[in-house]
């Protein structure tokens, strides 16, 4: 609730009118019976007036109490916020030479809405198209009517080559989210297309783009905003060039990133890369056979109105960490873009030599952070420094005070609040930046001009611009107190770290454990409970029910909790963000079903029913809460989630499998595997069937002890094409 807003004196000039006359009626009763407009109600009149300037200067007085308050409190009123964004700038598609470069702080235009661009651009007349190797599981193959051995034939693999197959899709940037999820290998491959009309010179193309830098546009799936950007991570993403050895084998080279203004996808931003200067890296990996388009570690086949022989180099872009990374946006020739105004080279006042001088810049909502001031000495500019405070600087300190909001420059008094301009000297603004809010956040397709650019830049706004926010008033920031107050952004209590883990807003967290007292080692064996001061977190990644696909966290989800989490432990708290170890399970039923015309989906319930009960998020285990962690996983109570299943009379044998070093082991009747705190079971295989007997290990997670183990197998990638009518 905002504080209450008191009003020292809430008269007004009609109040005050009333109130000089009544007093006039009673200390001299002989004006009283004067006409109006005589010179004596006027005079009342500008008293009021004056009066009541007096009064509202006076109501000023608590509002500037508030901001105090709010200071006291480190909650200071926020200024406004930029709009930040990408824009791609292309060259004309009818010539193999580059045009020239793009330089930082160029202007935009946006309607009235001036922009000002981040770093320099070496636009091409190159586009992109963005193909994934979507993979394509035994069920899917065996509905396209095929098998692994149709396709061992069809691409002549050797003994011992197990086809991986894929179907390549083409995505979209900007009008849907680019995942790989589901992909064969956890990378986008980038089509650097030349134009069509440049076909015949591409050899002419690529000589002129060898070297060059490249720049690339990404933004993130998710959106986030406020302080949640003051938490990014960085994260690694690998870019690679798709070329060939000596022997024409796909290699990928690893391109040197110059900059990342976008943290690795964390935030919208532009990737610099540098292009190697041997043109005769650059490949097209065009097949004479299309089928063949794929293979192996080769890209895979374009969209069918894009020739193979058009693509100028491949890219591949890969993120280890987060092998399942999701992208809102990929595009080529891009440059970073604020919503803000640029001025350089400002004349914007002389000195006056006397103390505590002001000056007005010529506009208000500066960004403080870019204000480069100089001040005239002996004829050159001397750079002036920014400062909080004047007061205690010493008296010939190079300092300034900055009112960004409306545009004020202080300096000092020349005696204990830093060096006053000399009289007559010239000051000048040599750069900054100025605006914001929400006027800057533009759909994609606003920004259509380049200000004084060359005829060859094509500009292209496929993603919007976004995160500009109005300046906050005392009301809106007095909001923030309860929340501030009461907020939880320090790790003390095991419920804190547990609370702060779930809601981190940098990596979502479905699921967070927390040990206090155990200390991991380099092997689990080395591990030791109840040592003081150490808390570990472990963490769990959100997902869906699913045999085979137990959730488990990736490098990036660890790194990024522990470093959330680092800023606001308590200091001598030794931290570790980990990992649960995953204990393989397998279980194989026989059971009687009630109806056989509806046997094949009661089978498909109990194996749904088991992969739910063993999960570790909610709705699993036995509360719903997840499957606890250390708890133990006993037949009995298998056998009674499968009896609770619709459709299921009877369960006739119910087998458990452990996974040892030597093989899968079957359980004895009333054995239980038995969990440490720190581990988790991880259902790799359910084999449910109707009748008697003893069930077999489930088929394709490995052999029994004591059996031989099948022979290993390589997977080559090989693409699967259906046939359309």
């Amino acid at each position: 609730m905002p504080l209450p807003v008191p009003n020292l004196d809430d008269r007004r000039f009609e109040d005050l009118v009333a109130e000089a006359k009544a007093r006039l009626a009673t200390h001299l009763p002989e004006l009283t019976q004067i006409a109006p407009g005589d010179p004596v109600h006027s005079f009342i009149d500008l008293f009021a007036w004056l009066t009541e300037t007096i009064l509202y200067r006076a109501n000023l007085i608590p509002e500037r109490l508030r901001r105090v308050f709010l200071n006291l409190l480190q909650i200071p009123v926020r200024p406004a916020r930029c709009a930040r964004g990408v824009v791609c700038v292309d060259a004309s598609p009818t010539s193999a030479m580059l045009p020239p470069l793009l330089t930082d702080g160029s202007q935009l235009k946006a309607g009235k809405q001036t922009l000002t661009t981040v770093g320099e651009l070496q636009p091409t007349c190159l586009s992109l198209q963005l193909i994934t190797k979507l993979e394509i599981k035994p069920a899917g193959l065996l509905a396209m009517g095929l098998t692994l051995q149709d396709l061992r034939e069809q691409f002549g693999l050797r003994k011992g080559e197990i086809p991986a197959a894929f179907q390549p899709r083409r995505c979209e940037p900007g009008k849907e989210t680019l995942s790989l999820a589901g992909t064969l290998d956890s990378a986008f491959y980038l089509a650097c297309i030349a134009p069509k009309q440049l076909t015949s010179q591409l050899p002419l193309l690529r000589q002129n783009l060898a070297g060059i830098t490249l720049n690339i546009a990404v933004a993130p799936a998710d959106a986030l905003e406020g302080d949640a950007i003051h938490e990014l991570i960085p994260r690694n993403l690998v870019w690679e060039l798709a070329s060939t050895d000596k022997n024409a084998v796909p290699i990928y080279l690893p391109l040197d990133v110059l900059s990342d203004s976008s943290l690795g996808g964390r935030q919208t931003g532009v990737v610099r890369l540098r292009l190697p200067k041997n043109a005769t890296l650059f490949k097209s990996f065009a097949p004479a056979d299309p089928m063949f388009s794929g293979v192996g570690d080769q890209p895979p086949e374009l969209a069918d109105e894009v020739a193979a022989a058009q693509v100028a180099f491949w890219l591949r872009l890969r993120c280890p960490e987060h092998p399942k990374l999701q992208l809102g946006y990929l595009g080529l020739n891009a440059v970073d873009v604020l919503a803000q105004g640029f001025k350089q080279d400002q004349i914007v006042g002389l000195g006056t030599g006397q103390p505590d001088q002001v000056i007005a810049l010529p506009d208000r909502q500066i960004d403080a952070n870019t204000l480069q001031l100089d001040v005239e000495d002996n004829g050159a500019w001397v750079r002036w420094q920014r400062v909080d405070f004047l007061a205690g600087q010493a008296a010939d300190a190079l300092v300034y005070q900055l009112d960004a909001l409306n545009g004020h420059v202080s300096f000092g008094d020349g005696i204990s609040a830093g060096r006053r301009p000399p009289r007559g000297v010239r000051i000048r603004a040599a750069a900054y930046l100025f605006g914001g809010g929400l006027d800057g956040n533009l759909a994609a397709g606003t920004i259509k001009e380049i200000v004084n650019g060359s005829p060859r830049h094509k500009i292209r706004h496929e993603w919007p611009l976004q995160g500009g926010l109005d300046a906050e008033t005392v009301e809106q920031a007095e909001k923030r107190i309860p929340q501030f107050l009461t907020h939880r952004n320090r790790a003390v209590t095991k419920e804190d770290f547990k609370r702060l883990s779930e809601a981190n807003p940098v990596n979502p967290v479905a699921r967070a454990e927390v040990k206090v007292g155990f200390l991991p080692g380099a092997r689990i064996e080395a591990a030791r409970d109840n040592v003081p001061g150490v808390v570990s977190v472990f963490v769990l990644p959100p997902g869906e029910p699913a045999l085979g696909h137990t959730p488990k966290p990736s490098q990036g989800l660890l790194k990024d909790v522990f470093s959330y989490l680092l800023n606001r432990v308590l200091i001598g708290t030794e931290l570790y963000v980990l990992s649960p170890e995953f204990v393989p399970v397998a279980i194989s039923l026989k059971i009687q079903v009630r109806d056989a015309e509806t046997e094949q989906q009661t089978l498909r319930d109990v194996q749904y029913a088991l992969v739910d009960y063993l999960w570790p998020l909610a709705p699993g285990g036995g509360r719903g809460e997840g499957w606890p962690m250390g708890g133990e996983v006993r037949m009995n109570e298998l056998i009674t989630q499968t009896a609770r299943v619709d459709g299921v009379l009877a369960v006739n044998t119910l087998c458990l499998f452990s996974k040892g070093k030597k093989g899968w082991r079957r359980l004895k009747d009333k054995e239980v595997i038995r969990l440490k705190d720190y581990q988790l079971p991880e259902l790799l295989g359910v084999r449910v069937e109707s009748g008697s007997g003893t069930p077999p290990l489930p088929d394709g997670i490995g052999s029994l002890e004591g059996q031989p183990p099948s022979a290993a197998s390589r997977g080559v990638p090989v693409p699967v094409i259906p046939d359309v009518c």
